[in-house]
């Protein structure tokens, strides 16, 4: 479920990225999750999920609050509270807490990701729950630099496990490489994405894991996959809009090459 919290924005890898909480009533839990990521000088908002493609408003206006508020960006150390942010300040006190929130939960996931990082640096072996965990961290938080030597080590591993064809009995490695693409086409590798897409998919279809690929593909420019990827869509599901604007866009140029 989604949380009433306002989205906020943090400045990432590629530049500020927009964050959402998301609320787990059943495991009364939360966590937060990056929606989209905001960049260069006409603001280009690359959503990363569809709350983001529906509301760019929304993700725009966390923009400009993280811009307009002075605490959010001025130094600050842990050991020297002469220099904390003063709650109120600007009319921001709710964002102290906001923000407070935010960082706790970043250092847990941080600490998680540092531990797998240096257990693969010394060459052991991860297990499938831990591999999709730690993936599942670096993609909430956005962790785009932090997730390239996991990826890096993780990628043959479960590409094998792909090629086999049989999953453990949680279907780690097939969320696995859902997420490594999603990581992949963040930073804007769609061709090695849709390698990993394309893992996942042979250990089982659904239709977020192909319409994952047909974008993929789309955006590789690789005209081959993405008629293969959508004509097995179309077999088994209504193509949504987004997916059907690119099959259109297709069959328009196949009609104008013929021509």
């Amino acid at each position: 479920m989604i949380s009433a919290v306002a989205e906020f924005a943090v400045a990432g890898d590629m530049g500020l990225d927009v964050f959402r909480r998301v609320d787990d009533r059943n495991q009364r839990r939360y966590r937060y999750e990056c929606i989209a990521t905001v960049s260069g000088p006409s603001d280009s908002v690359i959503a990363h999920q569809d709350h983001a493609n529906r509301h760019p408003e929304r993700v725009l206006a966390a923009v400009a609050q993280y811009r307009e508020a002075q605490i959010l960006t001025q130094r600050f150390a842990l050991g020297e509270s002469a220099s904390y942010p003063r709650a109120g300040q600007g009319g921001t006190a709710f964002a102290v807490f906001q923000y407070l929130d935010f960082f706790r939960m970043w250092q847990i996931a941080e600490q998680e990701i540092a531990r797998i990082t240096a257990l693969v640096a010394t060459g052991a072996a991860c297990s499938g729950p831990e591999i999709s965990a730690v993936l599942k961290l670096l993609l909430d938080f956005n962790r785009l630099r932090s997730a390239e030597p996991l990826i890096s080590a993780f990628l043959p591993q479960l590409l094998e496990i792909a090629a086999r064809g049989k999953d453990d009995k949680w279907e780690n490695a097939a969320y696995a490489l859902r997420m490594i693409g999603d990581l992949q086409m963040r930073s804007g590798q769609p061709a090695a994405a849709l390698v990993s897409y394309e893992g996942s998919l042979a250990l089982g279809d659904n239709p977020h894991r192909r319409g994952l690929a047909i974008r993929a593909a789309h955006g590789a420019g690789d005209r081959n996959a993405t008629s293969r990827h959508l004509e097995a869509y179309a077999r088994q599901w209504r193509l949504p809009e987004p997916l059907q604007a690119i099959r259109d866009a297709y069959a328009a140029r196949q009609s104008g090459e013929m021509t």
